[in-house]
């Protein structure tokens, strides 16, 4: 079947302005759950610190294990998109790198279909449970009695934010496929290569002399 050119470039062009302001969402995201995960490592501190120093104080602060696993939870959620979207994952690409392309891009479809299926269930069950934890209010078996629905609403803010990322992601894959784009499909979901670790690594760089400079 044919394919409009002129619609399918248009196309094109709108999801990867829409790939940009995701990105920059999820940028925001993966700021806001590195400072989660400082918060949990100062809480995790504060604890070890309050139990050496509990004998000659009196203080009997619990449920920092709890807290930290809440934290790292939403943080690490609230990272997912931003991963994807710029490709951080780790990847065994030893032998993908000497492949042609178009194994390469069979390979980009596959990984990305699979992790959307396993992202998807995962995500339905998570929020089948946040449904049934707020219908019930529920509340942890600890001394804290947190209301559980009160931390998996974040959590699930980022497991939520992944599948709409990862259907942006196949979006774009299955138009580029259409075109005949297999450098697009590459670019969107393959593996980075080391020259585009390397550019980045110098624009950053650059980047930082600039600000240095002002």
């Amino acid at each position: 079947m044919a394919v409009d050119t002129g619609a399918a470039a248009a196309a094109s062009r709108t999801l990867t302005r829409v790939s940009a302001c995701a990105e920059r969402l999820a940028r925001y995201m993966v700021w806001g759950g590195g400072a989660l995960l400082m918060v949990a490592a100062l809480v995790v501190t504060f604890d070890v610190i309050q139990r050496k120093i509990s004998p000659y104080t009196g203080w009997n602060i619990s449920g920092s294990d709890e807290i930290s696993g809440y934290l790292f939870a939403i943080g690490t959620a609230w990272a997912f998109s931003f991963a994807l979207l710029r490709r951080a994952n780790v990847r065994v690409d030893a032998l993908y790198l000497l492949m042609p392309r178009r194994v390469r891009a069979v390979l980009d479809v596959f990984g990305i279909m699979m992790l959307s299926i396993f992202v998807f269930v995962v995500t339905w069950h998570a929020m089948q449970m946040f449904i049934h934890n707020t219908t019930n209010w529920s509340k942890s078996i600890t001394p804290l009695l947190t209301p559980l629905a009160i931390p998996q609403f974040f959590w699930m803010v980022g497991l939520v934010m992944f599948v709409l990322n990862l259907f942006l992601v196949l979006l774009r894959i299955a138009l580029a496929l259409a075109m005949g784009d297999l450098l697009t499909v590459g670019t969107v979901a393959g593996a980075r290569t080391q020259e585009e670790e390397f550019e980045e690594e110098m624009r950053s760089l650059h980047l930082e002399r600039a600000n240095l400079a002002e």
